[in-house]
């Protein structure tokens, strides 16, 4: 199982970009690719990644310095007071400020840092998540395709017994005609070619089902043909396959995207604890500022003329400060956001447990599983061999009057049946 997860894994991440509609064929690595590439749930996860990515980048750039300039432009009337004379006046001026102003957090109890830690593992775990879901969509596809195989070659083994049945109708009838067989036996083979016609219906109608459902799951154009590649006898199943479920788990945690995604979720959910508790802390802050404005006068209190450089010049002012907060009361809401914080983290460490162990069950499920479809597989190739030896000699001892056509029948019936098991095992065990 472990090679197949790793056979899996290359398969979907190796994805090409050159897929052609209008092939003859379509293998399963074929399928993989163009759902990997057409795939809407792919492409929506990708923009969520996305975002995600640019709040891990804003996070960072959040640490830098917060820069605003403005400007204002206001007309006094009636009374004011004269901006160049500090006088009261009830003279109409105009007036046009400009400001420049910044400023920088100092200290925050590391509420910037654990916050950027924080996105990042979001990040992380959003990429994860994306391939994740390329995985699973890859094991849908694989269902599916493997589904469609089934009945495909199901609707050859049914067509080779209803043909064969054809065969037989027409030399019982031949038979009937001259007195070699009876009339019983026509009626019993034409009723076994009715339900051989109903049964043909049925697993063709089952294949069109599964094709749709392997178009849909590669969001493959309804209308187009698909052909699908037959897969090949599994000659390399020698004896039964067993698994250790333990060495497959430590595989599963090393390398699959779930369990890499749930990792980064812990994390985020750490950091995001540490940013509750940065609120508990004070808060120091740089700022500063430039300002500056003119005025329609345009003379001073000696009567001389103001440029527009000079009282830009003249008016200028500026700010240094330096605030410090400190948390007092606000009505216990950081202690609040801080327990919460907690709680979250130990209902995350309870998922993560929790996924953990239903992937062993699921693991140790599947490891059974394959050891009993290899054992099933070689099984149902004895016995497709022996019934088809066995069906053989019925048809001989049939036409030698030796065995009756329920005989010829039943071994024939035995003969699909064991077929049908034989691909179910073989693709159950692909």
């Amino acid at each position: 199982m472990s090679k197949s997860i790793y056979l899996l894994l290359i398969l979907i991440f190796s994805a090409g970009s050159g897929i052609i509609n209008a092939q003859e064929s379509w293998s399963l690595s074929d399928c993989i690719n163009y759902a990997l590439i057409n795939n809407l749930d792919i492409e929506s996860q990708s923009i969520i990644t996305e975002k995600y990515k640019e709040s891990f980048n804003q996070a960072k750039r959040d640490r830098l310095p917060s820069i605003n300039g403005g400007t204002d432009y206001g007309i006094s009337f009636g009374k004011s007071v004269d901006p160049v004379t500090n006088d009261v006046t009830y003279n109409n001026f105009n007036s046009n400020n400009y400001s420049l102003s910044g400023g920088v957090a100092l200290f925050e109890g590391f509420i910037r840092n654990n916050q950027i830690a924080y996105n990042r593992f979001v990040y992380l775990a959003g990429i994860e998540n994306e391939k994740n879901l390329k995985v699973e969509i890859g094991f849908k596809v694989m269902n599916a395709f493997h589904n469609a195989l089934y009945y495909k070659g199901l609707i050859d083994i049914v067509k080779q017994q209803k043909e064969l049945s054809e065969l037989n109708l027409e030399k019982i009838k031949r038979q009937t005609e001259v007195g070699l067989s009876a009339k019983t036996e026509l009626l019993e083979i034409e009723a076994r070619l009715a339900d051989e016609e109903l049964l043909l219906i049925r697993t063709e109608n089952n294949f069109k089902a599964s094709l749709l459902e392997l178009k849909r799951v590669m969001n493959f154009p309804v209308n187009k043909e698909l052909n699908l590649t037959e897969i090949s006898d599994a000659e390399f199943i020698q004896y039964p396959v067993f698994e250790n479920a333990d060495s497959v788990f430590a595989l599963a945690l090393e390398n699959l995207p779930s369990v890499k995604a749930k990792l980064q979720q812990l994390k985020a959910v750490e950091k995001a604890l540490d940013v509750s508790k940065g609120s508990l802390y004070p808060s120091l802050y740089l700022s500063g500022g430039y300002y500056t404005g003119l005025y329609n006068s345009k003379t001073d209190v000696q009567g001389n003329s103001i440029s527009f450089k000079d009282q830009l010049k003249n008016n200028a002012s500026q700010s240094v400060g330096v605030s410090l907060s400190v948390p007092v009361f606000n009505r216990w809401n950081n202690r609040s956001n801080i327990k919460q914080s907690k709680l979250n983290l130990e209902k995350e460490k309870v998922d993560l447990e929790n996924f953990k162990t239903q992937l062993y069950y699921e693991i140790e499920s599947y490891c059974q599983d394959l050891s009993a479809v290899s054992a099933e597989y070689l099984q149902a190739k004895k016995q497709t061999e022996s019934n088809q030896l066995a069906f053989e000699v019925a048809e001989k001892k049939k036409e030698q009057g030796m065995f009756n056509l329920i005989d010829l029948y039943t071994s024939k019936n035995l003969l699909s049946n064991a077929q049908s098991e034989l691909l179910r095992t073989k693709l159950m065990y692909l």
